[in-house]
């Protein structure tokens, strides 16, 4: 008579030990998902920062005024995700009527996700936004 593979005993505990060894693969690739999300996520944050930032100090009159605006701005996009606060940079603006405001943010972002696991990973970002200034607007 002969036996199906299994019914003798001969592969018992197959299905375990391919689990076994299985298992921190798949760990690996789901917390490698999650911190790619999180860096996609994180990037969208900076970049929406920015692209706010840039529309509130082109709404204002004086540059001063853009300038207050825009950090206004970005710490409320970013509300705490930035270690430091975000930085901002207006290089490359042209602050004349039909100019236009370049508001670049940058921001040390810490990764939680994989901090759970023991490590501790922040990266820099940047994000760049024009917004431009109305042609018939009074600036000064």
């Amino acid at each position: 008579m002969r036996l199906t593979p299994g019914r003798d005993g001969r592969e018992r505990g197959s299905m375990t030990a391919e689990m076994v060894l299985f298992a921190p693969i798949l760990l690996f690739f789901l917390i490698l998902l999650v911190g790619a999300g999180r860096l996609v996520q994180a990037q969208g944050e900076v970049h929406g920062a920015a692209r706010d930032a840039a529309r509130a100090a082109s709404v204002q009159r004086t540059l001063e005024d853009a300038e207050d605006a825009a950090e206004q701005a970005a710490r409320a996009a970013l509300d705490g995700a930035c270690e430091g606060g975000p930085k901002l940079d207006f290089t490359g603006t042209e602050w004349a009527e039909g100019g236009s405001v370049r508001a670049v943010v940058t921001c040390e972002i810490s990764l939680d996700p994989v901090a759970f696991l023991g490590f501790s990973a922040s990266r820099e970002m940047a994000g760049v936004a024009v917004a431009p200034l109305e042609r018939f607007r009074r600036i000064e």
